[in-house]
């Protein structure tokens, strides 16, 4: 199955991705060589809003660039990429007004919502508008949030959010380590805990960091977790996001996937203790160790 992204700035002179047409097409060629047919066109509403752009005209470019895809394909003699319409918001105390108001776009008119948290922190309002978000019948997907340096230091956070119903998606960048080391770790963890669900590119042009290559993600993906949960993260989660379908949940562990993810650290702990009793536990685990040892030679 081909990938699926869902976190994509294509549309051209919206926000800050391509400029131009010409633009959109070298991105939307190189995802395809890259193995992606299918992205959802996100631009962000913030942009759009201040430059007094409609939901309509997102609508017509995309139309437009479908368009120019199909003829640019056409040409070559090449598969064309799909385009669907999406938006992305930032997570604020603002947006279930704005859902109230009608004037909100999802991924591909689906009940999946992309909403952005802030890089630096996390707000105590976080929680109370996913809430509302999820009671107005929409699924929050909380897109980069291993770049948040809340997340990052508090995952059980996150944990509580998926609990509740959040979609995560990766960045790709931050699991090639685009991002800082940080963003890397968590994105890392969160993916090994199982509370991450999809990985998107989060394209903004043909070149790094923010490309439309997801090929290497995948491989670190599959080192990390095995080949069928890399396929969950870009293949079949998206593709459930985009029929409107919730996504997988529990992650498919891999038999040859290294256990090395669940060591325990060691922590060392002085507790008071006379000698006498020291030498009484000493004397107790060098038994156990002989012990040990006749029964595993025989």
């Amino acid at each position: 199955m081909p990938r699926v992204d869902i976190h994509a700035h294509i549309l051209p002179g919206l926000d800050d991705g391509p400029t131009t047409v010409e633009e959109s097409l070298a991105m939307a060629r190189l995802a395809a060589q890259d193995g992606t047919d299918t992205i959802i066109a996100t631009p962000h509403y913030r942009d759009m809003e201040l430059e007094n752009q409609t939901t309509q005209h997102v609508r017509e470019l995309t139309d437009a660039l479908n368009a120019a895809l199909q003829s640019d394909a056409s040409g070559r003699n090449t598969h064309r990429v799909r385009i669907f319409v999406g938006m992305s918001y930032r997570l604020d105390t603002s947006l279930p007004e704005l859902v109230d108001s009608s004037n909100i776009t999802t991924l591909n008119r689906t009940r999946f919502l992309l909403v952005e948290p802030p890089f630096n922190r996390c707000p105590p309002y976080v929680e109370d508008v996913i809430g509302r978000l999820l009671t107005q019948r929409l699924v929050p997907v909380l897109a980069h949030p291993e770049r948040n340096v809340e997340f990052q230091r508090r995952p059980n956070r996150l944990q509580r959010l998926v609990d509740d119903g959040v979609v995560v998606q990766i960045a790709a960048g931050s699991l090639t380590g685009q991002y800082g080391s940080g963003a890397k770790r968590a994105a890392n963890q969160f993916i090994r805990r199982g509370i991450a669900h999809v990985v998107g590119s989060e394209m903004h042009s043909a070149n790094p960091p923010r490309s439309p290559i997801l090929s290497q993600a995948f491989g670190i993906v599959q080192d990390l977790v095995g080949e069928q949960e890399a396929i969950y993260l870009f293949e079949t989660n998206p593709e459930m996001l985009l029929e409107g379908r919730t996504p997988h949940r529990e992650r498919v562990i891999d038999r040859q996937t290294p256990r090395a993810w669940v060591r325990v650290p060691r922590f060392g702990v002085k507790l008071p203790a006379s000698d006498r009793t020291k030498r009484r536990w000493q004397r107790r685990f060098r038994r156990l160790w002989r012990v040990r040892r006749r029964t595993n030679r025989a």
